[in-house]
């Protein structure tokens, strides 16, 4: 009776696994061409069993992330795209805008996340290349882990566009 039940289980579990590898295949795919259209050349791999252990270990101590794995692939695509959107404009700033140094004056959650991080409203005391110090506010995006680096009185790097000097980039801590 319990090799019965046993080999039952197994077959459910294999015939489950066969059907989520393909349903990731498919997600893969359509990633990738999204991916594609954007000039980039990414192809997700099926994770291994150690890998998703530690995934889902991790899944415990983030619920932000939790909850955003937990969204339709569609509405996961789109936060991905967004933060990927983030991103580049963070690297346009670092590689083409002047460097200048601020200090963090205040940062509050908005109450929103992409992509299983936090968006905040930062105040920040810029200080250009000229020495000529201002202050703006701009949203920044950062996982929870990492957040406690932009605490109000932190100094940081940061790169400044001189067309729209309200266009700021906040990069490493500085001692």
């Amino acid at each position: 009776m319990f090799k019965k039940i046993r080999d039952k289980v197994n077959e459910a579990t294999q015939q489950g696994a066969a059907r989520g590898a393909q349903e990731f295949q498919q997600h893969a795919e359509q990633f990738r061409r999204a991916a594609a259209a954007q000039g980039h050349d990414i192809t997700p791999q099926l994770p291994t069993p150690q890998l998703a252990g530690q995934a889902f270990r991790m899944l415990n101590a983030d619920p932000d992330m939790a909850a955003f794995l937990a969204l339709p692939m569609e509405e996961q695509l789109r936060q991905q795209q967004e933060l990927q959107a983030y991103g580049t404009e963070l690297r346009r700033l670092y590689d083409t805008c002047e460097p200048a140094t601020l200090v963090v004056r205040g940062l509050e959650p908005t109450g929103r996340t992409i992509a299983g991080q936090a968006q905040y409203t930062a105040t920040l005391e810029v200080t250009r290349a000229d020495g000529v110090p201002y202050r703006t506010v701009t949203q920044l995006i950062a996982p929870q882990a990492t957040v406690q680096q932009y605490a109000p009185g932190t100094r940081h790097e940061a790169r400044v566009d001189p067309a729209d000097p309200a266009k700021v980039a906040v990069f490493g801590p500085i001692a």
